[in-house]
């Protein structure tokens, strides 16, 4: 008889224990689905320029899961289009210390100390992103950018170039490669890169400045 009851009480205990489990999963699911909905509302928000409005959702969606490192780089971009730039660095630091890996915050983080002056420091975080997701076109264009000013021109170049190869459609890579080719001589090669920016973005006036300069040289 105790045998048996024995028995029921574990019974009752294991169908407790699963039935615990089972609202704890479903209750988890419910945050983290919350919790990316806020994010993805936020992102929603920031596309439009509305960056108030998409720090509060992508501070919701952190107090829902704080382990959240998209939503801590997220929160970065809005705040550094804010110009709010320790903030901003503050969140992507945060986002590579939970997730090491997500490339996105590195180069984010770069954009960052670029705009602080930390020059240096902000190539050691492009080049960094792009070991971990050597596709992010843009990155590349911001490291060439700095190598360029640096005076590691061929290094700009090869940047420029593989950005370009990425994304054929970025006019900004286009113009900017043109631009360090003019600072070589290379007139004929800088045109080429000049006229395709142009071709991608008809409205674009940096790099009309530039082609029209670069042919009065070449004469």
């Amino acid at each position: 008889m105790i045998i048996k009851d024995l028995r029921i009480i574990i019974g009752f205990l294991f169908v407790g224990m699963v039935t615990w489990w089972g609202i704890s999963v479903v209750q988890d699911e419910r945050q983290h689905t919350q919790s990316v909905s806020f994010n993805e509302r936020g992102n929603i928000l920031s596309g439009v320029g509305r960056y108030d409005a998409a720090i509060e959702n992508y501070q919701r969606a952190l107090s829902i899961k704080p382990d959240y490192a998209d939503a801590y780089n997220n929160l970065g971009n809005a705040l550094r289009q804010k110009g709010q730039l320790q903030e901003s660095a503050a969140n992507y630091k945060e986002a590579i210390h939970l997730n090491p890996n997500l490339a996105d915050a590195y180069g984010n983080f770069g954009i960052v100390l670029t705009e602080l002056g930390k020059f240096n420091k902000a190539i050691e975080r492009y080049r960094f992103a792009l070991s971990l997701n050597p596709e992010l076109y843009q990155v590349h264009n911001s490291l060439a950018i700095l190598l360029s000013q640096g005076g590691d021109i061929d290094g700009a170049i090869r940047h420029y170039q593989q950005a370009i190869e990425l994304y054929p459609g970025f006019g900004k890579a286009h113009n900017n490669l043109g631009s360090t080719l003019a600072g070589q001589g290379k007139f004929k090669e800088a045109i080429n890169y000049f006229e395709k920016a142009i071709q991608i973005e008809p409205g674009y006036v940096d790099a009309k400045n530039n082609l029209e300069l670069a042919r009065s040289l070449l004469k």
